[in-house]
């Protein structure tokens, strides 16, 4: 097939790919119409009649497992993903002439051969995914970055930030090459956001409410391309209100993102669809959303003929707010204090983080407003971002030990309580794969301060919450069991006889994340220069 001309390539068989490969890996009942079958027949036939190539492509579940069967051994990195959810990946069929770099071929899981989840983009070109919505959720949202871009850092970016001892993230996360550990490379990790995410209050303020309906997603650097893309839509009876645009801009406030195109140094890209925190009621249908997702995928180049390619404008964020926290710093203090007093005489554990002898590894810093870290800084300097977002304030620990009886506090605010999130996900994670591996959510979290009422005002507007290798040396303390996380050796395997996956300098090694997520009545993340910092405190058990 390689010497049939691309034109007839697509013609003749571009309608029966989809039909195959277009809705994943979904299955289709009798009768069942999933947004994809019979209106993406008449849509592929619409855009070849109109000059269009098409390619096909499906969505694909990415996993923990795939983190660490496919991203870490390829990437070296598992970009902190949530473990709050798995995510659905768009997978496309490569252009004949795309330049797909072996380095990356499979490193987001298993893909069909021919097949790729990071993806290049003609000036030309768009990504489109459509179908039918998750069940209800407090979450959903669609995100494009730049995966990675052509070019170097400059040694003196990287000893700045290797030298800033409160940055929590090992260096070699931050700055990596593809393929990973190749000084030589030209190549950068940048995984570096290029705009807001389309989420459900985005979708919602402009079409009503979408879960379990059909919505319609345009990724594409043209407004040409996305203007003709959606006429082929409406011409299949989709309301305009129904599709959204992630617009890939021709440059951010530090500078062009680019170059676009099929060849080697141009920049590719990755989309992910997170859908997190089912309604109670709902955990059932959203598992089967999540093992078939039913959405249509396809890749699409659009001719000359539907006029010169027209860039979308320079990025910007939208505005974040936030309800001040400040009035409860004061309560804060005193929590973290009570805490103390209560695990140093209940439980009998010793800490340096309270009192005058506060260590550096106490707050847990907040990624975006403390460091800068957002698509444009990490593209100017290249460097990796880490999959940054507007959805979430995204606080972080520095890499702690946890093999040798540690017991660790986390005391903040619950911004659920404080009108500043939609739902709070507390998260540990492994630091030799920078992966996530057990979460709590703002519904396990709540009342965890009740117990510090008659010295603490305001309890009921925070949470403490413990994570430790046996959770058992806190009994005594008020919910013990409740508000303790064991992370057992099957989560994040012990720093002793560690063998095969992570660094192995950071085996043993945890570190606790906290995301606030959208806050309400608005379409992004708290604003957290509003939010109090959480604190993370240290305990040990006493030399016998």
């Amino acid at each position: 097939m390689g010497h049939v001309a691309p034109r007839v390539w697509y013609s003749l068989m571009g309608v029966m790919l989809l039909a195959v490969a277009g809705c994943g890996r979904h299955q289709p009942g009798a009768g069942e119409d999933t947004a994809g079958d019979a209106m993406t027949t008449g849509l592929v036939a619409d855009l070849q009649k109109n000059g269009f190539q098409v390619n096909p492509g499906y969505a694909r579940l990415y996993t923990q497992q795939d983190c660490k069967d496919f991203t870490y051994p390829r990437m070296r990195n598992c970009y902190a993903n949530n473990p709050a959810a798995p995510y659905v990946t768009p997978v496309v069929k490569t252009w004949p002439n795309e330049y797909v770099d072996p380095a990356v071929v499979n490193a987001f899981g298993s893909m069909r051969p021919g097949y790729t989840s990071t993806y290049r983009l003609d000036p030309r070109d768009a990504v489109v995914m459509y179908g039918k919505m998750p069940p209800p959720g407090r979450y959903m949202g669609l995100q494009t970055w730049e995966f990675s871009q052509d070019g170097h850092w400059k040694a003196s970016d990287r000893r700045k930030w290797e030298q800033k001892p409160d940055q929590p993230v090992p260096l070699q996360y931050l700055f990596d090459t593809i393929p990973p550990d190749a000084p030589r490379s030209e190549r950068t990790q940048s995984v570096s956001a290029l705009g807001d995410i389309v989420n459900n209050v985005v979708m919602e303020r402009r079409s009503g409410q979408p879960f379990d309906k059909n919505r319609y997603f345009i990724i594409t650097p043209s407004a040409t391309t996305d203007h003709a893309v959606r006429r082929a839509l409406h011409a299949q009876g989709v309301p305009d209100e129904d599709i959204f645009t992630e617009q890939i801009p021709a440059r951010d406030n530090l500078g062009p993102i680019g170059p676009l195109g099929m060849g080697k140094n141009a920049v590719d890209f990755f989309t992910t669809f997170r859908y997190a925190v089912p309604d109670p009621d709902q955990q059932q249908a959203a598992d089967k959303w999540r093992k078939n997702p039913p959405l249509t995928v396809m890749r699409v180049r659009a001719p000359a003929s539907v006029g010169p390619v027209q860039r979308y404008g320079p990025l910007t964020f939208a505005k974040r707010t936030a309800n001040n926290e400040a009035y409860l710093a004061d309560d804060m203090r005193n929590l973290v204090t009570a805490v103390c007093d209560r695990v140093s005489t209940a439980a009998r554990l010793r800490t340096r983080d309270c009192g005058q002898q506060q260590s550096a590894s106490a707050p847990l810093p907040d990624l975006v407003r403390d460091f800068g870290w957002t698509g444009p800084y990490c593209r100017k300097i290249g460097m990796n971002c880490l999959g940054d977002q507007q959805d979430a304030a995204y606080f972080l620990s520095r890499p702690l030990p946890i093999d040798s009886g540690q017991v660790y506090a986390v005391v903040d605010t619950l911004a659920t309580e404080t009108g500043n999130a939609t739902y709070t996900a507390l998260s540990a994670n492994d630091a030799s794969l920078m992966a996530g591996v057990a979460n709590v959510l703002d519904t396990g979290l709540k009342g965890s301060a009740e117990g510090y009422a008659k010295t603490v005002e305001h309890s009921d507007k925070f949470f403490v919450h413990y994570f430790s290798r046996d959770c058992s040396v806190l009994r005594g303390m008020p919910d013990w069991p409740k508000n303790c996380t064991e992370i057992t050796t099957g989560m994040l395997p012990p720093r002793a006889g560690t063998a095969g996956e992570g660094d192995p300098a950071l085996h043993g090694m945890f570190m606790a994340s906290l995301r606030d997520y959208v806050k309400p009545g608005t379409e992004r993340g708290p604003d957290s220069t509003k939010l109090l910092t959480p604190r993370i405190l240290t305990f040990t058990q006493s030399a016998k």
